[in-house]
């Protein structure tokens, strides 16, 4: 049983949110092993809360006992990393350049295409169009594409981010970024999707639900081919039905530009209230800690002792443009767990 939290959730507002960085946390470890660690750092920081939070552990006078409690998680623990602006971005060139380009049979996921418009569009977007233009562009399509299911909520028609778009586009120069905004212009077709209310399960601009995915590759990635479950904290969007498609989405077979990713043996995902479970409670503090690192990272600090120490935790995949902070702290040094999966699997 794994234990997972995040940090840093605000369901589909990618735009506004509070927090730039969306962090998942899990733990591998049993649940007396767990009990014993946080009640350790309890006792070592004085708690006397039942339930160990990350904003206790992450306290100044608290580091030498956080890094301990880490040094214990080694080889136990996983955070992975995602840019709430190059997920939204992601989204974009995925929902209106995916489908289209799927007409003339190219698979803009498999083939690599996605990750590369992607990335050009989240480093160079912003100076290519104006931020204003670009900003808007993103919020009228956060906007559009969330869901709506609310009796008093009005969801608003494709016409103002047909607007943003068509507005970035007349006002870029730049030949590569005007090329990709183009594609998305021929695309727009695809957005009248999302138009009106939507009464779905699964919710479009969720991070969770394909973090979660691919957080049980990952954990492959560690373990190897062996069966395992997660146990998360109560989210009233992880649904039957939600955990059920994040199951099955993960145990697909899936390849990216030639390389076969691993398929893990993710057999189930359960509800927990966080106050019962020490396996949480610590994917709870390190999903803080994914936090801090993360903030850390995107204001151009790299070799803090807290990102040195959770550096093997870092998942193999950052959801960030290449080039961005986030990029450059998970490649600041070796992941000796992909590197030797890679050895074992790819260089044979």
């Amino acid at each position: 049983m794994i234990g997972c939290d995040e940090s840093g959730s605000e369901g589909e507002n990618l735009v506004a949110s509070q927090h730039p960085v969306f962090v998942h946390a899990s733990v591998a470890l049993a649940a007396d092993q767990a009990a014993e660690l946080r009640d350790w750092m309890r006792d070592a920081t004085l708690t006397q809360a039942p339930e160990m939070k990350s904003k206790t552990a992450l306290l100044p006078r608290n580091r030498a006992v956080l890094l301990e409690s880490l040094d214990r998680l080694a080889g136990a623990a996983n955070i992975t990393l995602v840019d709430k602006g190059y997920f939204l971005t992601s989204k974009l060139v995925e929902t209106l350049i995916g489908p289209h380009a799927a007409r003339w049979g190219t698979d803009i996921g498999t083939t690599g295409m996605g990750r590369a418009l992607a990335d050009h569009l989240d480093r160079h977007g912003h100076g290519d169009v104006g931020k204003a233009r670009w900003d808007a562009l993103l919020s009228s399509y956060n906007s559009l594409v969330r869901s709506y299911q609310r009796e008093d909520a009005r969801p608003p028609t494709v016409e103002a981010f047909f607007a943003t778009l068509k507005d970035a586009f007349d006002n870029c120069a730049t030949k590569d970024t005007r090329e990709i905004l183009s594609m998305l212009w021929e695309s727009r077709m695809f957005a009248y999707e999302y138009q009106g209310r939507s009464e779905v399960e699964l919710r479009e601009l969720d991070p969770l639900m394909p973090t979660m995915s691919g957080v049980a590759r990952n954990w492959a990635m560690r373990i190897g081919d062996v069966p395992f479950e997660f146990l998360a904290d109560t989210y009233s969007g992880l649904t039957p039905t939600v955990r059920g498609f994040i199951v099955e989405a993960s145990r697909t077979p899936l390849a990216v530009a030639g390389n076969v990713l691993p398929t893990p043996d993710l057999r189930a995902i359960s509800l927990k209230d966080s106050r019962a479970d020490a396996r949480i409670q610590l994917a709870d503090i390190l999903a803080g800690v994914g936090r801090e690192v993360a903030r850390l990272a995107m204001a151009g600090t790299f070799d803090d002792e807290l990102q040195v120490t959770i550096h093997e935790m870092l998942d193999n995949t950052v959801m960030a443009s290449d080039g961005s902070p986030l990029d450059v702290l998970t490649g600041r040094r070796p992941l000796r767990y992909r590197d030797d999966w890679i050895d074992a699997n790819w260089n044979t």
